[in-house]
């Protein structure tokens, strides 16, 4: 990372931001240009988890390569120039972003793709008023065969945040 004063290396700050996003975006390496989607996602046991149709792009580019990489960026502030000067270029922006890369696969395992989506359903939906998915494995089990629930097992991350570290005026 060139600026090391917004490097962050704790892996709790990793979570707690990744928990705290609803959508991050994915990129698969692809011809002849990357291909990139927004998708809503779960962080859980080392991996980014997300689910989608058992057909498409990014079903297909899973498929044909297994790497991939995941960003978030949280804003944070932006902090406009008339703030500390007249020039524009003292105009800045507060955030915390991270980067993953990883190996894609596709989780195969009823049970686990219900627990993973189960787990989603908790963070997008918190106030419940559905039946639980894995507790009720049998009723779900005609959708599940047709929804694909995709794992980018986390190999490399990096974490920046910059709150105003090498600020003069704030």
């Amino acid at each position: 990372m060139r600026r090391v004063e917004f490097n962050v290396t704790d892996k709790n700050e990793l979570t707690k931001l990744l928990g705290e996003m609803s959508y991050g975006t994915l990129c698969f390496n692809d011809e002849p240009f990357p291909y990139m989607t927004p998708v809503n996602f779960i962080y859980y046991e080392n991996s980014i988890c997300f689910h989608g149709a058992m057909s498409g792009r990014k079903y297909e580019l899973s498929l044909k390569n297994k790497r991939g990489s995941f960003s978030v960026v949280e804003e944070r502030a932006f902090l406009p120039s008339y703030f500390t000067s007249e020039l524009a270029c003292s105009a800045t922006q507060f955030f915390a972003s991270a980067f993953l890369e990883g190996e894609l696969s596709l989780v195969e395992d009823s049970l686990k793709k219900a627990r993973i989506l189960d787990i989603l359903m908790k963070k997008y939906q918190p106030e419940g008023k559905y039946l639980d998915i894995e507790q009720n494995l049998e009723k779900y089990l005609p959708v599940l065969s047709k929804t694909a629930v995709f794992e980018l097992q986390i190999s490399s991350w990096s974490l920046k945040i910059k709150a105003g570290q090498n600020g003069k005026n704030f």
